[in-house]
């Protein structure tokens, strides 16, 4: 169950990182520590790695 409950957190965060990224401008994610490269690297990697 724990494994379960993990999983469902790390798919939480992923999705929450693909929302912000979409409606954030660019400027405010690199003011805010995610650089266009981080950015492109965290959403290529698979959702259940993330």
């Amino acid at each position: 169950m724990k494994r379960a409950a993990s999983l469902h957190k790390g798919w939480r965060t992923k999705r929450n990182f693909l929302h912000l990224v979409l409606t954030m401008e660019p400027r405010l994610l690199k003011d805010v520590g995610y650089p266009p490269e981080l950015v492109a690297q965290r959403l290529d990697t698979p959702f259940w790695k993330f």
